[in-house]
Formats: C-alpha cells, structure tokens, sequence
C-alpha cells in the first residue's frame, strides 16, 4: 500500500474525521417536527373533552354542590379551571386543594345516610341544589342534575335545561377511601358518559390520592391515571394519558410551590409514531398583580428544538440554535403549551369532587 494510501485509510479509520471522509461532514441536523400540523392536532385533543357543553357545566356548577344542604359537603373557595395566561390569577386556588390533600382523609362513610340515592336538581327559588323526588340516583352515592350555562355565568340558564347528570358513589374498601365520578350527557338519543373516574386516598394516609379512569368528548377518548401528593406549600402531580385512537402517549410531572407568588413546574411530553416532543420548564404567577413569567424548553427526540417564553403579553417562540420556526411549529408550539397547563389544570377540576366531599 502506497503512503498515500496508508494516509487516507488512517484518516478514515479516526473517528472524528470520518464523517469527512464522505466529503465534508456538518453535524448533526438541526431538530424539527416530523408533522407540525398532526402534532398540534393531538396536542388539542386533550382539550377535547373539557369543551363539551356535558363537562362545561360540571365545571361551572361543582362548586354548587356544596350547598346541598348536608354537612359533609361544605368547604371553602372552590377551585378555578382557567388554563393559559390566565392561570395568574387562578393559581392560587390550588391552596385548598394543597390544604385537603395534607390533611388527614376520614374513615367514614362518604356520603351520610340522609343522602345517599337522592337526586339533587336546581332549585331556581333558593338558587342552589336541593334534594328532590327524581328517581335515578345511585343508591351507594348521590346524583346532581345539570344543566344549559352561559358563558361566564356561575348558575344555571332560566329557564332550566336539563343536559345531563353527574354520579357520585362511595366505592371505598376496607383499605382506602374510594370516590366515584361519572359525568353523563343526556341530550342525545342515547346517554353518553364523558368522564368515568375514581379518586382513591389510603384509610390512614394524608398528603396524597390517585385518580384513575377516563374522559372524553364522545369521540376521542382519553385515558388517565394522575398521582397527587402534597405539603400545605406545595403540590406535586404525575400524570399519564393514552389516546388509543391516536397511537398517542402523554406524560406529566409538574409541580406548584409558594401562595403569593406561585411557581409552576412542569415536564410535558407527547410521543407517538417514534417521535417525542418534550417541554420542560417553569412558570411563576404573581397572584397579587395577576402577571405570569418564565420560559419553557422544547426538545424533539432529546435535541433542542425551541424556548416558549412566557410574558405579560402570553407566550412567545423563538428556534434552538439553526431551527427555523415556520407558522405550523409555532402552532404545534402554542398547542403544546396549552396543552401542557390545560391538563394540569383539567385534573385539578376532575380532582375538585374529593374536595367538595372532604375525602
């Protein structure tokens, strides 16, 4: 072998020039979406279900159930669904949950004895739930009846419009106390159920609860297990959702801290068709000027993709180090911030029935 040849074997045979050897290498590309518009378009679907007019409603008249008129369902300021710039102001209602989930949970019986099996309708005299004649109710749990709202209201519309009904059942064991949540549509040919899920807290055990089963807007269906623990400081979340229909698989860990100013922690990824998208950052709200700031990393397959920078103004996008964000990224980019704080903010609310029950 002549030296000339010694020389380029030798050369290609080192491992930081051989990428040289196939006529001038530049590392590796630059990191982007396989499919921006697609992801955007899962990204969304976990918002699907809180935008029927079934869930809605749950979420609107929730806190009204604490005025049905028996004991156990009494407790203070109720928690506020208010995803994206708004949460500056809504972070703060994480405090009674905070406050519940690191107290110790009761051995007793969920519901007392006057109300289990009935059905609690609206009264518009009293403008509250009262106990009624209706049949329906389950007889280990209590049904509240629900009905058209509009925007902004915290009432039912006059006059009454019955939509559907929420289901709550005591299906506890000797070990835990068991919670039981079915949100129901009546409006159609046929009920459909929106949500079906437990909320489960160890007879014994505070700071903590699981929360396990699904939701859905009739169509896409999401299946979720969240994992709650808590100080009266701080409350942390770990989170999996599979959308089946969709190949998708979603994972959550986040975290709130301080009461003035609350910092929201959150690692948000979505991976489907051997693609993972990845968010990891946090947020600070100022609940006394109702301001949010921070800044939140994006990844896709673990390289650097983009920074979501979160401002007065909302949030704003800007590419990794030779990205060139292009109108799909930056939608697929605002999808997946809201996407990470609505379903924060999504089992906060599903949560929220524990709450009213002192669970």
């Amino acid at each position: 072998m002549s030296r000339l040849l010694r020389g380029q074997w030798l050369l290609c045979a080192t491992a930081f020039t051989l990428q040289a050897c196939g006529g001038g290498g530049t590392g590796p590309a630059p990191a982007k979406l396989a499919n921006p518009a697609n992801t955007a378009a899962q990204l969304q679907s976990i918002s699907g279900p809180t935008a029927t007019g079934t869930f809605q409603s749950f979420a609107v008249l929730l806190p009204q159930f604490a005025a049905a008129g028996f004991a156990s369902l009494a407790i203070g300021a109720p928690l506020v669904f208010a995803p994206g710039p708004a949460l500056a102001w809504s972070a703060a209602a994480t405090g009674p949950l905070r406050e519940a989930l690191a107290s110790q949970p009761i051995e007793a019986a969920i519901f007392p004895d006057a109300a289990r099996g009935k059905t609690f309708a609206w009264d518009t005299t009293s403008g509250r739930y009262v106990a009624s004649t209706a049949a329906g109710a389950p007889a280990n749990g209590v049904r509240f009846l629900l009905y058209a709202i509009q925007p902004f209201a915290t009432v039912p519309t006059r006059p009454l419009s019955m939509i559907g009904y929420v289901d709550l059942t005591d299906q506890s064991t000797p070990s835990a106390g068991v919670l039981g949540i079915a949100i129901v549509g009546t409006t159609g040919p046929t009920p459909v159920t929106y949500a079906s899920y437990t909320i489960s807290r160890l007879v014994g055990q505070s700071a903590g609860a699981s929360l396990a089963g699904f939701v859905s807007d009739g169509v896409t269906r999401l299946d979720l297990t969240s994992a709650l623990t808590a100080t009266l400081t701080a409350l942390s979340v770990q989170t999996t959702v599979d959308v089946a229909a969709q190949g998708v698989h979603i994972s959550e860990t986040a975290s709130v801290s301080g009461t003035a100013s609350v910092a929201i922690t959150t690692d948000f990824s979505l991976t489907s068709g051997g693609e993972t998208v990845r968010a990891n950052g946090t947020v600070t709200a100022d609940t006394t000027t109702r301001t949010v700031g921070g800044s939140i990393a994006v990844t896709v397959n673990g390289q650097a993709f983009a920074t979501i920078t979160v401002g007065p103004a909302g949030p704003s996008y800007s590419g990794a180090s030779g990205v060139q964000l292009t109108p799909a990224d930056e939608m697929a980019l605002r999808s997946l911030f809201s996407a990470s704080i609505n379903l924060f903010a999504t089992v906060f609310l599903l949560m929220e029935p524990a709450l009213l029950l002192n669970l």
